[in-house]
């Protein structure tokens, strides 16, 4: 939600936590940053990976969605790959027969960094596509700023979900590929024809995906997170890449609310290049603001609008090339 005027390069930000017993102690998170490096590929034999699912997906102002069934009942739900956990709609508990799960909550963090203890409840049947996750428990918390929708945005699915699979999006063309590894040491792409690039990824005891890329021609961490409405720098590494207070200060901007409804002052700014494996953009102009995270940066729906995306948990690596656009009938 944006103070003043809603605009699409706002971003939204949350992490949710793992659901802990009553009693528990929240888990600290870490992560080891990985030396950089990039790599030309060969796509993998069709039999080392198989297709388990290939769904719609569509990005509605930032928001990266896809059709769900909860419970048997029609929703959608926005793809996060920066979450841990996946989240429900207080509404969606209410309509769709979901019990509260009285032996668990979770702490959600958002945008402002402070995190708060949530209720959980039981999602008999989540089914994207032919994929059902179900039962699951999952906290109960309202989104922000979604769209009106038909169906209704519900909620988010987070890492806690997505890395069962390997997962392959394509959302300029408005899908997304459930795949499932036939081996540890099997690695997508299957079926790309043009050259592509393999970037290691460091991934978080709780599955969060870190990259290093180059801002400016300096190294920074970046969360592969789709969840985020745009890509967004942190003020601090903005200042390492040389952006002055006062260059920022002049720079055009606003205020966003995340989940936990604190405001963060935002500026767009414009940087020289913005290197990912060995895809060069020249001239980004990103969001800027402060990020309450191990992460430097997010790679958000603007950045996989632009690219086609394969991310392999099994083999923590991402490959990525230039995003092939939506052929028109």
């Amino acid at each position: 939600m944006v103070s003043g005027r809603e605009n699409r390069r706002a971003g939204w930000g949350r992490r949710v936590l793992p659901s802990l017993p009553r009693h528990g102690a929240p888990v600290a998170m870490a992560f080891l940053a990985m030396a950089f490096f990039c790599s030309q590929a060969h796509a993998e034999p069709a039999a080392c990976q198989h297709l388990v699912a290939r769904v719609s997906l569509r990005n509605d102002a930032g928001f990266i969605n896809v059709p769900a069934s909860l419970n048997g009942h029609a929703a959608r739900m926005i793809v996060d790959t920066g979450s841990e956990g996946s989240l429900v709609s207080p509404e969606a508990m209410a309509l769709f027969d979901m019990q509260p799960d009285r032996e668990r909550r979770t702490v959600v963090q958002g945008t402002g960094g402070e995190g708060r203890l949530v209720p959980n409840a039981i999602i008999h049947s989540l089914r994207i596509g032919t994929v059902e996750f179900g039962p699951v428990s999952v906290p109960v918390e309202a989104l922000p700023a979604i769209p009106a929708l038909v169906p209704a945005i519900e909620g988010l699915v987070g890492a806690d979900l997505l890395s069962r699979y390997d997962i392959e999006f394509s959302v300029a063309e408005g899908w997304m590929a459930f795949w499932s590894p036939a081996t540890a040491t099997c690695s997508g792409p299957v079926g790309w024809r043009y050259l592509y690039r393999a970037v290691p990824l460091d991934i978080t005891p709780r599955k969060r995906l870190m990259a290093a890329v180059e801002l400016d021609g300096h190294t920074l961490h970046a969360l592969i997170d789709s969840g985020a409405r745009s890509t967004i720098v942190s003020t601090d590494a903005a200042h390492r890449a040389g952006v002055s207070a006062a260059t920022l200060a002049g720079d055009p901007g606003g205020v966003a609310a995340g989940l936990d409804g604190h405001g963060q002052v935002y500026h767009w700014h414009r940087f020289q290049s913005l290197r990912v494996g060995q895809e060069d953009e020249k001239a980004p102009v990103l969001t800027v603001s402060p990020v309450h995270d191990t992460a430097d940066m997010l790679l958000g729906a603007d950045w996989f609008m632009t690219h086609r995306v394969w991310i392999s948990y099994a083999t923590r690596s991402l490959y990525l090339m230039p995003a092939r656009k939506r052929v028109e009938p």
